[in-house]
């Protein structure tokens, strides 16, 4: 059976290594070979959740998607005539890659995007019970890897929204939630920069400008920030792209992570942030388990979309399956 879902990758926490896991059944469920990955040493391994050629789909299966709107869906965000120049999304990643966050996100965002343009109430209801506590009126777009096209005086930073909600409050006030969905990686500690005039890394100046025109954390906070002292890694990159977003365009502005509820980083990550944040801030960015949201979906949506997110939840999220393997 070890063979069937292919060899443990050592450096995987006990948590990744069982959603390596289950993407390897997954894969194995579905009829795929694994594609031999290759380290930078030229030893040859076979990890479990690695295909080929996913974006050549078989009948009635979509490899790395659950659904054919989906896949449909991810072929034209890479496509060269469709693509914007500044998106980053990336083909290999998208169609290949079993364990991937970003296909997730497709996966759980693109029978939203199918159900509101057949259903505009019904989805609004739908993603209203998903996610209590936002006033949400009316739902108008869902959308993927959403970077603003004036991403550089934003925060200089080509950093996407995973997913984005839009949505009408009851006073027909327009906003958005920024959605950051996680499966097995860490949101990261990666910090963007610049460099000076001798080579030397600098916090990224139009980010820094950015904390400063907001004026969401607090004075000691953004000091440190200005002077370094506080790296602004993804999770505070996230949010300044979210929040300049929305204060520039004039929009409600909210931000969420969608996490698996085993996810060993989220809760310490978004205290990092919100702890240094003004008061009246804090409640504009939460993090949510995986779970919980699928599950309100499963239970208020339509049964054809039902079946959907039941699968979306055997793949990623049934951690009872791997007892069986």
């Amino acid at each position: 059976m070890k063979n069937i879902l292919g060899e443990e990758y050592k450096g995987d926490s006990k948590f990744v290594a069982k959603c390596r896991k289950l993407q390897s059944i997954y894969r194995h469920e579905i009829g795929e070979d694994i594609c031999p990955y290759t380290d930078r040493y030229g030893n040859v391994h076979y990890y479990g959740n690695y295909i080929s050629n996913g974006e050549r789909p078989k009948e009635g299966c979509w490899k790395n998607f659950l659904t054919e709107d989906a896949f449909n869906y991810a072929k034209k965000r890479v496509d060269p005539e469709y693509k914007k120049p500044y998106e980053t999304i990336e083909a290999d990643r998208l169609f290949n890659n079993l364990l991937s966050s970003q296909p997730m996100a497709f996966n759980l965002f693109c029978p939203l995007r199918q159900m509101l343009e057949e259903s505009p109430e019904t989805a609004t209801n739908v993603i209203k019970s998903a996610l209590p506590g936002y006033p949400i009126h009316r739902v108008t777009e869902v959308e993927l890897e959403f970077i603003p096209e004036n991403n550089e005086s934003l925060i200089g930073d080509k950093s996407a929204m995973d997913a984005i909600i839009r949505f009408e409050d009851v006073a027909g006030k327009s906003g958005f939630i920024a959605v950051e969905t996680k499966y097995s990686e860490n949101l990261g500690t990666n910090v963007a920069y610049d460099r000076d005039d001798n080579g030397n890394k600098i916090p990224r100046r139009q980010t820094l400008k950015a904390v400063e025109e907001l004026c969401r954390f607090m004075p000691d906070v953004e000091q440190r920030i200005m002077k370094g002292d506080t790296p602004l890694t993804q999770i505070y990159r996230n949010f300044l792209l979210s929040e300049m977003y929305g204060y520039k365009e004039g929009l409600l502005s909210y931000s969420i992570i969608l996490a698996p509820e085993k996810h060993p980083t989220t809760k310490d990550e978004l205290r990092s942030l919100t702890i240094g944040l003004r008061d009246e801030y804090k409640e504009r960015v939460k993090s949510m388990n995986l779970e919980d949201f699928v599950d309100a979906i499963i239970h208020n949506c339509p049964d054809k979309y039902r079946v959907v997110f039941e699968r979306f939840y055997d793949r990623y999220l049934n951690l009872a399956k791997l007892d069986r393997y």
